[in-house]
């Protein structure tokens, strides 16, 4: 999980167990064709939408940038790239820098928005919060304010509560959200407030009990005062209220959340173990009802393509013409982005005490008849798409890197191993030689983990993990071999060795392409400190609970 950064986007979604998530993946892979509820997609004639025809990522550039890193801002035309006390505006297509933006070196930039040609940082110096306003164009510092503000707010970000002061960043304008209850209009080119009113509920009750999140017009608040609940859209530019709905029925928890066109409501009902959910266009016409069996989660809305509007239930990722009608609905991960060509997941890790194989995403064509598991090349979280890229940011030891990958087609055999057979993936047992494990002092036995036999849904001849235990001796001597990833080349496995491991809460260099990691829950457990190393095309992860040394002698050994 990143440090010092703010929630919201496609930044903080990480699910709480990882186990969980591979195994969603798992039975997603297998689990092709439209589903039970309509014929799939169509494109903007009414046409059924081509299938996505992907079966890899590839990379288009990677780029790294030194410095502590906050939120980006990813949008078609740009990526805004926060990186210590400085702004990288970069073009999506070729990640060229078309120019850096500079605050005052003792600050630091911690997430970012953009409102028309206007940067806006949220920008930190010791305890102090100030939100400045930069010029997208020539990178000049337009103004400096010491609101003491909260999070930056942008479109698909999640809902924030006022209390902490949220700023909502549109292309309208930018809308303080302070926690007395109060909503200030702020100039994006000077910073000064140009209106101020109460929040745009119906009294001063709401204000304990209502979310603020943004389109790409709008600053939108769901205000609840007992049963009441009221979804309000607020122009930024004027601090009009452009549009109300009363959502009032039967009451219970009510969620909801935005894309830049697009607004889904979810009320559960637990009594009755369902949902209904409502979908808004930007202007408030209401495009979409339905209901939800056993809701679980939180909703979450994709946005339009063309006319098709694709909304998550918190189960279930459905896709609906904007004239209400259904085209499909299916089982899918919760974090995901709709672009124009496939609806891909982020990539997820796999648990709290393993190292992650590979970043990989669910990928659904807009039909709703195509899917895959496809891995990507790197390691890494997907921060945002930008027409066709999709932009990856995973941590290194003094920064970030940066990655667009885009969907291709390959022609691989086994698209879920990136190209790889399975006949490529060696048994973990015999990657230590007799001679090997006999020069570390034990008559050691070799067992296999049957049920690590299945990488991405794809069966192999061989196991991934193997235990190694010692005939007699104590249980410190207990070491476990797993074979994590089957590389392309040498290269790219070296380059995942050191991809997106937790440079900021322990991570220390072991081998040229070797590190012993851990993550800070781990450490706290005193569970020991695992490796991962690279070894010519493989990637391995060595463990033994509370036992560095051994740790070390056998990634020594398994790099050499």
């Amino acid at each position: 999980m990143w440090t010092g950064t703010e929630t919201g986007g496609l930044l903080m979604r990480r699910p709480a167990t990882r186990a969980t998530t591979v195994l969603a993946l798992l039975a997603l892979a297998a689990c092709t064709g439209t589903g039970a509820d309509g014929p799939g997609g169509a494109a903007e004639d009414g046409r059924p939408a081509p299938a996505v025809r992907a079966d890899a990522f590839e990379t288009v550039w990677s780029r790294s940038v030194r410095g502590e890193a906050g939120v980006p801002a990813v949008t078609d035309d740009v990526v805004l790239v926060p990186h210590g006390h400085l702004i990288d505006v970069r073009d999506p297509r070729t990640g060229k820098s078309r120019r850096t933006v500079r605050a005052d070196p003792a600050e630091r930039i911690a997430s970012v928005g953009l409102s028309g040609d206007v940067i806006v940082a949220r920008v930190e110096q010791d305890a102090s919060v100030a939100l400045q306003g930069f010029d997208l164009r020539t990178g000049r510092k337009l103004w400096a304010k010491w609101y003491g503000t909260g999070a930056i707010v942008r479109p698909g970000d999640g809902p924030e509560p006022p209390v902490q002061g949220p700023v909502v960043v549109t292309g309208r304008g930018i809308a303080v959200h302070a926690h007395d209850g109060r909503i200030i209009g702020l100039n994006p080119r000077t910073g000064e407030p140009v209106w101020q009113k109460q929040a745009g509920c119906d009294s001063k009750e709401y204000v304990a009990h209502y979310t603020v999140a943004a389109t790409a017009r709008y600053s939108v608040m769901l205000c609840s005062e007992g049963t009441r609940q009221v979804l309000t859209a607020l122009d930024p530019h004027d601090g009009a209220r452009v549009w109300q709905a009363d959502l009032t029925d039967r009451g219970g928890r009510r969620t909801f959340s935005t894309h830049k066109d697009v607004i889904g409501v979810r009320s559960d009902d637990a009594d009755n173990h369902r949902a209904d959910f409502a979908l808004f266009d930007e202007s408030g016409d209401r495009l979409v009802t339905g209901t939800v069996k056993d809701p679980v989660g939180d909703a979450r809305t994709l946005g339009r393509v063309g006319h098709t509007v694709y909304f998550h239930d918190g189960r279930r990722l459905h896709a609906f013409r904007t004239d209400g009608s259904r085209l499909w609905r299916q089982v899918a991960p919760q974090d995901l982005v709709a672009t124009a060509r496939a609806v891909v997941s982020n990539g997820e890790t796999l648990r709290p005490d393993m190292v992650l194989r590979t970043g990989v995403s669910v990928v659904m064509g807009l039909s709703g008849k195509e899917r895959a598991v496809l891995p990507w090349p790197v390691r890494g979280e997907l921060v945002g798409a930008s027409g066709e890229h999709f932009i990856i940011r995973g941590r290194e030891e003094d920064g970030a890197r940066y990655t667009a990958l885009r969907l291709t087609r390959r022609g691989f055999d086994e698209p879920s191993l990136g190209g790889m057979a399975p006949s490529d993936w060696p048994d973990a047992c015999a990657l230590l030689t007799d001679e090997q494990l006999e020069g570390l002092g034990r008559d050691y036995l070799r067992l296999p983990v049957s049920s690590s036999r299945s990488v991405f849904g794809v069966r192999l001849p061989h196991a991934t993990r193997c235990r190694f235990v010692p005939e007699s001796g104590p249980d410190k001597d207990i070491f476990v071999v797993t074979l994590r990833w089957v590389s392309a080349d040498a290269d790219t496995a070296r380059d995942l060795s050191a991809s997106d491991l937790p440079w900021d809460t322990g991570v220390r260099r072991l081998l040229p392409s070797g590190y012993l990691v851990a993550e800070p829950w781990v450490i706290g457990l005193d569970l020991g400190w695992p490796a991962v190393v690279a070894s010519g095309r493989h990637l391995i992860e060595i463990d033994a609970a509370k036992n560095e040394e051994l740790v070390r002698r056998v990634a020594s050994l398994l790099s050499g």
